[in-house]
């Protein structure tokens, strides 16, 4: 009989012990699932934060989109057959035009200038167009046409490229050499206009606002 009271009165200490038994437990449970979503949360921040650390920034390359748009810019015109650049130099040809206004000769209805033909139609009023028949292997090599003292760096000195824009007319042969003469210019802030053409296409500039319409720049 005593030694059941006395297994009694050690039942509360036993309790005790149990309780804080499962307090522990309780904690050393919690603390294992908060280590376990604190690895899970470090392993995502880790993949999120990777591919930005293994792919630095790259430089980012601006690509110019050719868009023709309408121009008050004087247009200076070139053929690009045969990888060969031939400069039409309409001023030269209203110099030679010039003569023929104070006289009493007629205008001719055909120039010859030094590598091209100058056909000449006029319309009413100051209307008029020149059609140009390029002479054999006429124009110069890109190295001949833009070296230190050649006829582009003259063009350049002579015409702003804030009032005048270059216009190609350029073969199927020459589109690879185009492609860097327009990146040169572009360099140098002028506006570069072109058009393909055939060797059988005619190479015609006619006055007006109708005809402009045709030689923008991009």
């Amino acid at each position: 009989m005593y030694k059941k009271r006395r297994n009694l009165a050690d039942l509360p200490g036993l309790l005790n012990l149990d309780s804080l038994v499962d307090i522990v437990s309780n904690n050393v449970g919690i603390l294992v699932i908060l280590a376990v979503f604190m690895a899970m949360f470090s392993l995502l921040e880790k993949n999120e934060q990777a591919p930005e650390e293994e792919q630095p920034f790259e430089n980012i390359e601006k690509i110019k989109i050719p868009w023709s748009h309408a121009s008050q810019k004087n247009n200076l015109l070139f053929l690009l057959r045969d990888d060969r650049i031939l400069y039409l130099d309409r001023a030269l040809v209203y110099q030679n035009l010039k003569k023929y206004l104070s006289g009493k000769d007629a205008l001719p209805k055909q120039i010859s200038l030094d590598q091209y033909t100058i056909k000449l139609t006029t319309g009413s009023g100051h209307a008029h167009c020149l059609k140009f028949l390029p002479s054999h292997g006429a124009g110069q090599w890109w190295h001949q046409f833009s070296q230190k003292e050649g006829l582009l760096q003259s063009l350049m000195k002579k015409f702003p490229p804030e009032e005048n824009y270059f216009f190609f007319w350029v073969d199927p042969k020459s589109f690879d050499l185009f492609r860097e003469i327009r990146e040169s210019l572009w360099r140098q802030r002028f506006e570069v206009g072109w058009k393909p053409v055939r060797r059988e296409s005619v190479l015609r500039y006619c006055s007006g606002n109708d005809q402009a319409r045709s030689f923008q720049p991009q």
